[in-house]
């Protein structure tokens, strides 16, 4: 039964998704790390960015991640101008495959890659909430199913309402 447990461990590792961790660092800045985008656009220093902002950590291989892509365009498109939302595809080494699931569904928010992971995480898919110092309000590792659930996450943490 041990080897049940192990390979359930590791497939979780290699998955690196959940949806039940939380993080609780908040009250810090973001990593003075400077971010390609992943197709066009300009370079993103996560160091300067003020909210409200979402950042949505994702990969193409992550299979909540590519579920819950929809849920943050649908929120960006309905919070354009008072809440910016960035995507990082992370640890993600299949840009190609990455650049498909993008246009597969339909997102035009921002986005950029960390394919060393310098954003750190310890699995997927993350959500990141930066308010208006730029200071880290919220963070936890969580699938994102609806537009209302991320809608509610950014009035508790952000004070931004619709």
């Amino acid at each position: 039964m041990k080897w049940l447990a192990a390979v359930v461990v590791a497939l979780l590792l290699v998955t690196g998704c959940s949806s039940e961790k939380k993080d609780t660092t908040v009250g810090t800045e973001l990593p003075d790390v400077t971010l390609q985008p992943l197709s066009g656009g300009q370079a993103v220093d996560l160091s300067g960015l003020k909210g409200p902002l979402v950042i949505n950590l994702w990969a193409s291989w992550c299979g909540p991640c590519r579920e819950e892509l929809p849920q943050y365009q649908a929120f960006s498109k309905k919070y354009a101008g008072k809440v910016d939302v960035l995507g990082v595809d992370w640890q993600d080494t299949r840009t190609s495959q990455a650049r498909a699931l993008i246009r597969s569904t339909g997102v035009t928010y921002p986005l950029v890659t960390d394919p060393g992971g310098r954003l750190r995480a310890q699995a997927l898919p993350k959500v990141i909430l930066v308010d208006e110092d730029g200071k880290v309000a919220h963070q936890e590792y969580a699938r994102i199913t609806s537009v209302k659930m991320l809608e509610d996450l950014v009035h508790r943490y952000l004070e931004v309402s619709g």
